[in-house]
């Protein structure tokens, strides 16, 4: 584990959690430029598996993966960092929006505003998939797969968890096949 000091990796994770709109997905791009391309804290595969198990609990997706990503770069006070510090910027903005807009939701300007934000979240998504998918999906099988799996929950055939699930049994089952191919 490399050492980092907590107050970068507090301002790290204040920056992501000011700078992402849009939710879980929208953030992923946001966290693998941060803690892989610029902070080398990550790589892209350590972040990519995050981001799953991060989807795979309860709770907001951008606030698991701050909280396991915090814990692998700095242990438990990394991941109370982290987690705090992403939170940070939502909390006080809804919180501020609340007081301001209590009464305007409706209002014709903030609908528009908040309407024009939907194509840059999905472009947003749309180009971390693309980025990460050509860095993890290596082989013929996992391309396939990835491109399977895109293709039914867009078209909704199948909830996310049996995704979720076979993708951790597969997981753990291809290591089983290599762990016991490693034995003497």
């Amino acid at each position: 584990m490399p050492t980092v000091r907590l107050h970068l990796l507090f301002w790290s994770f204040l920056r992501i959690g000011a700078s992402t709109f849009g939710g879980g997905m929208a953030a992923l791009p946001i966290f693998e430029d941060e803690l892989v391309q610029r902070r080398s804290w990550l790589t892209s595969e350590e972040t990519v598996e995050a981001y799953a198990l991060a989807q795979s609990v309860p709770g907001v997706i951008a606030i698991n993966f701050a909280v396991l990503a915090g814990f692998r770069i700095a242990g438990t006070r990394g991941a109370v960092a982290a987690g705090i510090a992403v939170a940070l910027p939502s909390f006080l903005v809804i919180l501020l929006l609340a007081a301001v807009l209590f009464d305007q939701w409706q209002n014709r300007w903030i609908a528009a505003a908040l309407n024009g934000l939907r194509p840059a979240v999905i472009a947003l998504i749309v180009a971390a998939a693309l980025r990460l998918g050509r860095r993890i999906l290596h082989s013929p099988l996992l391309l396939a797969l990835g491109v399977g799996v895109a293709a039914l929950m867009l078209c909704r055939q199948i909830s996310l968890i049996p995704f979720i699930l076979a993708g951790a049994g597969g997981g753990l089952l291809v290591y089983a096949l290599r762990q016991r191919g490693n034995t003497p």
